[in-house]
Parts: structure tokens; C-alpha cells; sequence
């Protein structure tokens, strides 16, 4: 995201400075913090990400985990990641009036929190509650995100525009995996009577984010493990998952 004079104004009326197009943090340079979208979410939905696993953000080290592989792992990246978690660290303050600022340039849209990382922060009840007062003062936007830290599981409930997905689901486990444990997972949500979906994305490589929804809307998605090496088409499985998708 270029900043021209005009966001730049913006930044500064919430006490951001901005040079040569960086924001200038307590911590140094960085770019904004939200990043557009790319092909898998949407190029229209903002992701904000800290350090994934125990090192990081997370409360665990998921075998599987998209966010511990492929792209997360260049160093460019992990740079960025360990960035921006310090900031939310120790310098939270500024973090959320850099969103506010780069929210009031963009106007409106959605935005993915965590498409890497977790609510465990140093000072996680205060990050979280960031979260929840941004998302209630930009109505415009719709937010989305995951937790396996089960007290903010809640976190949104009283907002309309904005939902937590359960990534550990009380007699499943994880909300994601091989085709045979998707499977399993889906039927024994829907035995308890709870609304589940499966993410299309596993089957349909035209489908996204910003054109689906349902991580906004539901509190029970499954996801088929991706990015990891596990082709779900070449598992002997992968018929009954797409009827089971389709049918959905």
C-alpha cells in the first residue's frame, strides 16, 4: 500500500508519523500494518498477522499449521511477524491507532485477523480488547478471526460485524486436518446439532474469502489441511468430501 499526502495527513492526525512511505514506529520503519489480500483470501480483504506457534502468539504448535510453513518461513516475512508482535507487545497503543488510521484511508471492506497468529500476546487481554473496540467504532468493515485461547472465544458476540471461529472444538480437536478427520469432525458437529461448514477453498481453487462469508458468520469451520504438502485430491477420500461440501 503506497501512502500519498493525502493518507499521510491521516496517519498524523492519529499521531503516526510517516517517511519515504514507512510508518515510523517506536521500533523503526514498517509498512502498514494491514496487508492486502492476496489470491487465497481476496485481493479486497485486509489481513493483519503476528508470529504463529508457541514462540510467537499461539498457545500451541499445531502439526499441519499453514501459518509454520512455505511463505510464513521467508525471512523477509518472519521479520515483519516478530515486528509486529513486539509492537503489540510493548507498544500497543500505537499499533491500534496505526489501524484506525489505515481503516479510515481504506473506508470499508473486510479484514482477516490473524491469518497468522493467535490472541497470546504479552498483554493479551489488553490486545484483545483492541480488537473489540476497533471492530465496534468501523462499522464499514467486517472482521474475522480464530482463536485456540478459549476465553476470547466470546470476544465478538456483541458485535454484528465481526466473529471468532473456534480453532479447537470441544470432542473434535483442531478445526483442521487430513480428509478423513474433516469428515469425522463434520459429523460429529452436526450429530450435536451444531452449525458447521467446511471451508470450500480445499476443493474449489476459485473460491475465497471474499466471496464466501462463512468465517464471518459461523463459530464451527473446518478447514482441509493446506500449504503443508497434503494434496486432499490424491486422498481416497476427497470424493466424499466434495458431496459432503456441495451438499452443504
Amino acid at each position: 500500500m503506497s501512502i500519498n499526502k493525502k493518507q499521510a495527513a491521516i496517519y498524523n492526525a492519529y499521531g503516526i508519523t510517516v517517511k519515504d512511505g514507512k510508518l515510523i514506529s517506536p521500533m523503526g520503519p514498517v509498512a502498514p500494518l494491514l496487508k492486502e489480500g492476496n489470491s487465497k483470501v481476496g485481493k479486497k480483504v485486509y489481513t493483519f498477522s503476528l508470529l504463529p506457534g508457541k514462540a510467537g502468539t499461539c498457545a500451541c504448535d499445531c502439526k499441519g499449521c499453514y501459518a509454520m510453513t512455505g511463505f510464513y518461513n521467508m525471512p523477509s516475512v518472519h521479520d515483519s511477524l516478530v515486528m509486529t508482535t513486539n509492537l503489540v507487545n510493548h507498544h500497543l497503543a500505537w499499533v491500534e491507532n496505526a489501524i484506525r488510521a489505515q481503516l479510515e484511508i481504506i473506508g470499508s471492506g473486510e479484514v482477516r485477523i490473524h491469518a497468522a497468529g493467535d490472541f497470546a500476546t504479552e498483554n493479551m487481554d489488553e490486545y484483545a480488547a483492541m480488537w473489540h473496540n476497533v471492530a465496534h467504532d468501523f462499522k464499514s468493515f467486517l472482521f474475522w478471526t480464530y482463536t485456540k485461547v478459549t476465553k476470547f472465544e466470546t470476544l465478538f458476540d456483541d458485535l454484528d460485524n465481526a466473529n471468532i471461529v473456534k480453532s479447537i472444538i470441544p470432542k473434535v480437536g483442531i478445526n483442521f486436518g487430513h480428509c478423513d478427520y474433516v469428515i469425522n469432525a463434520y459429523y460429529t458437529l452436526k450429530s450435536l446439532g451444531l452449525p458447521v461448514y467446511i471451508c470450500r477453498c480445499g476443493i474449489d481453487k476459485n473460491q475465497h474469502c471474499e466471496n464466501c462469508g462463512v468465517c464471518a458468520t459461523y463459530k464451527y469451520v473446518l478447514f482441509v489441511e493446506h500449504s503443508t504438502g497434503y494434496k486432499a485430491e490424491d486422498d481416497p477420500l476427497f470424493g466424499k468430501l466434495c458431496e459432503i461440501i456441495n451438499n452443504q
